[in-house]
């Protein structure tokens, strides 16, 4: 597949193979972000030998603290793996300073919005272009959140993705500390001195998250907060209330990072007539409650939670863009 497109440079970082998985990584330089030095790793997974013609895209989004490992380890395992074997081209997006993707000049001021405007929308072009069908987008944790505010920001044009699946996603939580007044405000101060958090001191995960991130969490949660657009105020849950795309939204039972019943709440909120919501749950069949991590990274999800998604996927039918 070639690394060049017509729409941003676009280069080839490495082309690798992991046992019997081609693993093809361009770094992607579209120039829409305000800090011209932004580039995006997006991996290409596929079986060996197997061209990924005519197969449904699918592009998986981390979470917070984390990177493309969470999908699909070194050794080549994971819910990557399973899907490739399952007949989808797959493709891991990594957030800016995550993985294979390069911090840029401003990381510390990185933000979902700055993402979601620039980043997400080049993706889904290049996949789109390289492919010639619309992706289905599947997020875990602020993944998910990003996959909702590109859609709902109209830079994921609904008319250009085929449906969105979101793990573990909500954007309805409100902490009570941060409801007190002053907090929110105290927190934006500290994270203007902090740049950055790092996930292995505060035992999250192997990624740093800018703080960046921080203080749009604090707008859109915080005392007064609203999910919507800084640069431009557009409120973003009447946009989700308006979406109509197919939708699965999954969450584990024991989720303490993002319970299930706010899961539920921001899935019901989306005003699409295709959706469907999966509590990962003893008492719902499965071996045990899930939690938030080891509902796609354990030996129990491969068995129990994969084969519900994988299923989902393969109901949407590849779509020319």
């Amino acid at each position: 597949m070639k690394s060049s497109s017509k729409y941003f440079p676009v280069s080839l970082l490495k082309a690798d193979v992991i046992d019997d998985l081609t693993d093809d990584v361009y770094l992607i330089k579209h120039g829409r972000d305000a800090d011209p030095s932004v580039q995006v790793a997006l991996s290409h997974i596929g079986i060996y030998g197997q061209p990924s013609t005519d197969r449904q895209p699918v592009v998986l989004v981390h979470g917070s603290f984390t990177n493309r490992g969470f999908w699909l380890s070194s050794q080549g395992i994971g819910f990557a793996r399973h899907l490739v074997e399952q007949g989808f081209d797959v493709w891991l997006m990594e957030m800016r300073g995550h993985g294979l993707s390069p911090r840029n000049h401003s990381y510390k001021d990185n933000c979902l919005e700055q993402y979601a405007l620039t980043d997400v929308p080049a993706i889904n072009e290049f996949v789109i272009e390289k492919t010639g069908l619309k992706p289905i987008w599947l997020g875990h944790s602020m993944g998910g959140v990003l996959i909702s505010t590109a859609l709902t920001a109209g830079t994921l044009p609904e008319i250009q993705v085929a449906g969105i699946a979101l793990l573990g996603t909500q954007i309805v939580r409100r902490r009570w500390y941060l409801q007190i007044p002053f907090v929110t405000l105290i927190g934006k101060l500290w994270f203007n001195i902090k740049p950055e958090m790092d996930g292995r001191k505060l035992k999250i995960g192997p990624e740093n998250e800018p703080a960046g991130i921080a203080k749009e969490y604090l707008r859109w949660l915080g005392l007064l907060g609203r999910w919507r657009l800084r640069h431009n105020k557009t409120p973003l849950m009447a946009k989700w209330q308006g979406l109509n795309l197919p939708l699965m939204a999954m969450v584990g039972k024991d989720d303490q990072s993002d319970p299930a019943k706010y899961c539920r709440q921001f899935y019901e909120l989306c005003g699409s007539d295709n959706k469907e919501f999966k509590l990962l749950a003893k008492d719902q069949g499965f071996s045990r409650d899930f939690g938030h991590v080891d509902m796609i990274v354990s030996k129990d999800a491969a068995k129990e939670v994969w084969p519900h998604l994988s299923d989902w996927l393969a109901e949407i039918k590849p779509t020319a863009a």
